[in-house]
Order: C-alpha cells, then sequence, then structure tokens
C-alpha cells in the first residue's frame, strides 16, 4: 500500500483502486490534521514515503533525507535510542513510542513524541512501518514548570511529603519530612522506625489515629511531637488521607507533615506572658484596664472600679465607657493619644480627669500600649494612677505660696519705699553741701551705689514673689485678666524703652514696622510682663557686648512679637522641656545680671499667652543663639 510516492514515473504507470485512492486521501487529511511530521519506512529504517510536513518542519531536502538520512534530523544522542525503536518494533510487531529531540528548521531542537506502528499484510506479516510525531515542547516546558514550582512551594512552605504502603508497611517521606522526624538524611522506612521519633507519650495516640482512618475511609489531622536524635522536642501537625483500591481496600496513607514547634513556643509565651499580666491586674496594685479605641471597657480590674464608682455588674452590662467617663474639654489629647497609640504602640502617660459614677471628679495619669489582634480590632491595655493625693498636696503647696508670697511681699515694699526714701535724701544733701571733702565725696558715692544695688536686689526678689503668686493664681484659676483693645506696636516699644533705663549698659536694638498699626485684645501689663521676661532672659544669657533685637510682624491675621540673643543656644530637647514650671536648663551659663530664677518665667509666660489665646515657641540653634516668640490674634 503507498500512500505518497515520491517517483513521479511510478505514479503514473502505477494504477490504485478508487477505493484505496479514497482510504489514502483520508489517511493522509487525518495525519496532515494531527501530526507535525510523519513518514512510511521499510524495515531496514529506509524512507519509502515521506510527507511534506518532514520538510517543512526540519527543512529537509529530499537528497537529504533519502535512505536513512531522516535520522540526521533528530538529536545525535538520541539517533542510537531511535534506531533501537526501530529494530525493537520489527522483532516485537508491537507499537511503540518515545519522545526524542529534533532539529527543526531553524536549527533549534523541538521536543517530538515519536510513535511507530508496524503495517501487516493480510498474511499477518510485517512489511513497512508508519512513523509519525507530534511538537510537545510547549507541553512539557509546562510540565516541567508546574512541577518546579510545585517542588519549590512545597520546599518553601516547609511542608513534608509522606507515603505509607500499608501492604509492605513500608513508608516514603520527602527530604522536608524525613527532617521534621528527625530521620534526615533517611527518606525511608519501617512502621518500628516511624514511631521511634515519635515522643513516648503520643505514640499511642498517633497509632488509635491511624487506625480510626483505616476503619473510617476518611482523613484526619493530629498533632503530635517527635524527638531528634539529639534530644530536642519538636511539635508536627499531620494531615493524612486514605487511599484504597477499586475493591475498596485501604492500601496507602498519604500524608503532609508541618514543623509547628516555633507557633507552639509562641503560643505557650504567649499563656506565660497572659498569666503574668492577669496576675499584675488582679494584684490591683495599679488600676488596669482593657479597652478598645472606640470606648467599650472591656475588662477592669477592682482597684479601677473603686476608684471610678462602678461595679463589676456595671462593667459586665456595659455601662463603662471611657469616652462618656472623659469630660469634654479632655477628649481632644484623647483624640492625639489614640492616634500616638495607633503610631508607636505605645501612649506616653498624661494627665486628664475622669467623671466617677457619682459625678465626681477624679484626676489621674493615663498611658497603655496597643494590643493588636489577627483578624480583630486592636485593644488598649491602660494603666491608671489616682493623682487626687498629688493634686490635693499641689493645691495646699500653691495656697502656701500665694499665702507666704502675699507675707515676703509686704515687708520688701516697705524695704523698696524706704530704699527710695534714703535714696532722694541723699540725693538732697549731696546737692545742698558746700565744701564737700574727698573723703564724704567718696562716702557719698559709695553708698549710693551700694543703695542702688540694694533696690536691684530687692527688685529681683520681688520679681520671684510675683512669679510664685502669678503660679498659685494660674494653678488655683484665680488668674484675673483686663483684656481690652489696645495698639501692640507701641506696647512693645515703651516696654523696651523701661527697659533701657533698666539696663542702659546694653544695647536693645528694636525692629518694627513703620507707619503700621496692629490692635489686640489683650491685658497691657501681661503682654509687657512676657516682652519683658523674654528681653530680661536674653539680656541674661548672652555677653554684654552683644546686642538684643526685639522685632514685631503682622500677617494673615496674626501679630508675631519675637525676642533674639546670640546666646550660647538651646538643644532640640531643651526646647521642649524650657515650658515647663520649676525647670532650669542645664549646662548653660549666666552671662551678665543676676543669677537664674526659679524657672518659672517661661511658664508663666505660656500660660498668659495661651489665656489670650495665642502661641509661644523658640527657634534656636547651638553656638548660635535663640529667637523666642509668641503671637496675638489681631483685631479690627
Amino acid at each position: 500500500m503507498a500512500f505518497f510516492n515520491d517517483n513521479p514515473q511510478q505514479e503514473n504507470t502505477t494504477q490504485r483502486p478508487p477505493e484505496e485512492a479514497d482510504f489514502v486521501d483520508r489517511f493522509r487529511a487525518m495525519m496532515e490534521g494531527s501530526t507535525d511530521i510523519f513518514c512510511i519506512l521499510t524495515l531496514r529504517g529506509e524512507v519509502r514515503e515521506i510527507s511534506p510536513s518532514w520538510h517543512n518542519f526540519t527543512g529537509q531536502e529530499e537528497n537529504e533525507y533519502r535512505g536513512k538520512g531522516w535520522l540526521e534530523a533528530f538529536h545525535p544522542a538520541d539517533q542510537p535510542q531511535v534506531e533501537e525503536a526501530l529494530i525493537q518494533t520489527v522483532i516485537s510487531g508491537r507499537s511503540s513510542e518515545h519522545t526524542r529531540r529534533v532539529r527543526r528548521y531553524d536549527g533549534s531542537y523541538r521536543l517530538i513524541h515519536w510513535r511507530l506502528i508496524p503495517v501487516r499484510k493480510p498474511s499477518g506479516a510485517i512489511y513497512e512501518l508508519v512513523a509519525y510525531g507530534t511538537d510537545v515542547t510547549e507541553q512539557e516546558l509546562a510540565k516541567q514548570m508546574s512541577e518546579a514550582e510545585m517542588q519549590l512551594a512545597v520546599k518553601a512552605s516547609g511542608v513534608g511529603l509522606l507515603d505509607w504502603n500499608l501492604l509492605t508497611l513500608q513508608f516514603v517521606c520527602t527530604d522536608q519530612m524525613a527532617v521534621h522526624l528527625g530521620l534526615s538524611p533517611v527518606t525511608s522506612g519501617s512502621e518500628e522506625q516511624f514511631l521511634a521519633c515519635v515522643h513516648p507519650d503520643d505514640r499511642e495516640k498517633v497509632k488509635r489515629a491511624h487506625q480510626r482512618a483505616l476503619t473510617e475511609k476518611r482523613d484526619y489531622s493530629i498533632e503530635y511531637r517527635t524527638i531528634w536524635p539529639d534530644g530536642s522536642l519538636h511539635w508536627l501537625i499531620a494531615r493524612v488521607q486514605c487511599i484504597s483500591d477499586l475493591r475498596g481496600k485501604p492500601i496507602h496513607l498519604i500524608g503532609v507533615g508541618l514543623d509547628v514547634t516555633e507557633l507552639k513556643q509562641a503560643e505557650e509565651a504567649l499563656r506565660e506572658s497572659e498569666a503574668r499580666f492577669r496576675h499584675f491586674m488582679d494584684s490591683n496594685i495599679i488600676a488596669m484596664a482593657l479597652v478598645d479605641l472606640e470606648g467599650t471597657v472591656h475588662e477592669a480590674n477592682d482597684a479601677l472600679l473603686k476608684l471610678l464608682g462602678y461595679t463589676r455588674e456595671d462593667l459586665t452590662a456595659g455601662r463603662m465607657q471611657w469616652t462618656t467617663m472623659t469630660p469634654p474639654e479632655y477628649r481632644a489629647q484623647d483624640a492625639r493619644a489614640i492616634e500616638e497609640l495607633q503610631t508607636t504602640g505605645v501612649v506616653q502617660p498624661f494627665e486628664k480627669e475622669y467623671v466617677a459614677k457619682d459625678g465626681t471628679r477624679v484626676p489621674v495619669l493615663n498611658g497603655g500600649t496597643l494590643l493588636r489582634r489577627v483578624g480583630s480590632s486592636p485593644l488598649a491595655i491602660t494603666f491608671v494612677l489616682d493623682l487626687t493625693a498629688r493634686k490635693e498636696v499641689e493645691r495646699q503647696k500653691d495656697l502656701f505660696l500665694g499665702i507666704t508670697s502675699h507675707e515676703l511681699k509686704t515687708p520688701l515694699t516697705a524695704l523698696r519705699g524706704t530704699l527710695q526714701l534714703i535714696q532722694r535724701r541723699l540725693k538732697r544733701v549731696v546737692t545742698t553741701a558746700d565744701n564737700v571733702s574727698p573723703e564724704w565725696s567718696t562716702f557719698v558715692q559709695g553708698l549710693t551705689k551700694n543703695l542702688e544695688d540694694c533696690a536691684r536686689q530687692v527688685d529681683a526678689q520681688t520679681r520671684l514673689i510675683n512669679d510664685l503668686l502669678d503660679i498659685s493664681r494660674i494653678t488655683s484659676n484665680t488668674l484675673k485678666l483686663s483684656p481690652q483693645r489696645c495698639e501692640l506696636v507701641s506696647l512693645v516699644r515703651e516696654t523696651v524703652e523701661d527697659l533701657r533705663v533698666t539696663a542702659p549698659e546694653r544695647s536693645l536694638l528694636l525692629e518694627m514696622p513703620e507707619n503700621t498699626l496692629v490692635h489686640v485684645l489683650a491685658d497691657r501689663d501681661r503682654i509687657s510682663q512676657v516682652v519683658t521676661n523674654y528681653v530680661t532672659n536674653a539680656l541674661r544669657y548672652s555677653r554684654p557686648d552683644q546686642p538684643v533685637h526685639i522685632g514685631l510682624t503682622a500677617e494673615k491675621g496674626v501679630a508675631r512679637v519675637w525676642v533674639r540673643d546670640r546666646g550660647p543656644g538651646l538643644s532640640a530637647e531643651a526646647q521642649k522641656e524650657i515650658w515647663q514650671r520649676f525647670h532650669q536648663v542645664k549646662g548653660v551659663p549666666v552671662q551678665s545680671g543676676s543669677g537664674k530664677g526659679l524657672g518659672l518665667g517661661l511658664y508663666i509666660c505660656q500660660m498668659l499667652i495661651a489665656e489670650h489665646q495665642g502661641e509661644v515657641g523658640v527657634e534656636s540653634t547651638l553656638g548660635e543663639g535663640s529667637t523666642f516668640w509668641f503671637t496675638l490674634p489681631i483685631v479690627p
């Protein structure tokens, strides 16, 4: 039977019956449509007939594929196997198939699934071979990629695989599973070897689980411990599926295992941590609560319940909401604390008040840390320190300072008046005396200087006492202001002129806007007090030969007054701390004037400007000086 005849003369002389011609055409169409290459071979492996697809795929010309030349299209390493397959197909009389590399017309090699089919005569004798092949390069690459991805995924996940042969009672496992069992590098073994890896207390559990899987014909999960050769204990979580034959008889157990030792250790550490936290919370050393960020108090210890007057029933019923227990003026502060908590995981302690169940206010120090939960909104562990006793002590202290300041200020006022009277009388005696001796003149000059020094010391003590009085008024909410519409440029100018009189040896340079009026609603004496404090500090911490600059700018409805010196400057940390009361900057020497005060001046300035709806601040660089400033709203 001939399908393709490369000899035109033979084609002309050989006549086929119509039925055979139809069959050949159908065969040709089928092979052309379903294969990439095919040909007819003799039993010696020589080309008898070949399809056009062979030339289209391999690029071989007729003189190249004639005889056994078609074998040259295969990879040199595969040619012996192809010839061997031909021989075996002829000898066995059975079809054969295999995958070999064939060179394409562009010089690249493609994987071809090659099949040889013997063709028999009616007598059964083989007289030729049909050979055809299909390009499976892409499928093989995809298969290899899939297997590689699977192996990579299994390796990356740390999952080990195990196949338990129930007929031989032998198991085979991957390297990763062998590591989990402590058998590395062994990847196969017997039931005894497997059970020897399991913790003695868990062996019966594993056996019962195996038996249940075989009996119930279903997969199961189990956790058990393994002991490695070095004696270390490890936890495995395994899932096993039973495989049965066609008759339903179990023949394999296929399982996967994952080492969860670190998870178990983390769980144990978490339990210990929770136990310590619970013990600390129940000790009631300090009031504590577990709250969410929306306002609900989920847990509270007895110390907090007692502090705020609530009962355990109130807590269970959800009547404890930290948002409703917080007075309105502290809610903005709470919002900032929540933002800090979500950003950093902790909130630094801050003072606030809670409203107790009976309506009274309780001053507290509040702080906390964020407790993140997988799949749930976070909670916060908060501590609440009762400040009632401390606040009472501070109140008594401020009351004492107020009383003491008043008592101290009275004799100082009298002493200042006496000194002024002595200075005036001494001046009168000097101006009316005639023929004053040198000794008398020297005595009067010395006495005059001593009186001036005494007056300055009295003024310094008076300022300290006034600061104490202001602190007492601020903390007791009795500080009274007398705001009125005033012109800020002239107010600052007048204050600086007064300071020039008290410190004539220093250079105070004004940088004020020309022909501009800046009106503010302010207490003139208090704003003058702030400017005086700023300038006095600048004089104190800068060299006598260095000028101090005072300026004012106005824009966008805000007036900004600033005082700049060329002193030693402040660190970033010091810039935050100088506004606290009783705070004195360490390591910054006084350059001129009297020594340091009580550390109240800047705190009082901050409070006064806050009462005027303004802000204070400082800009400073170490070694280059500082600029203190405050702002006030401009009024029409």
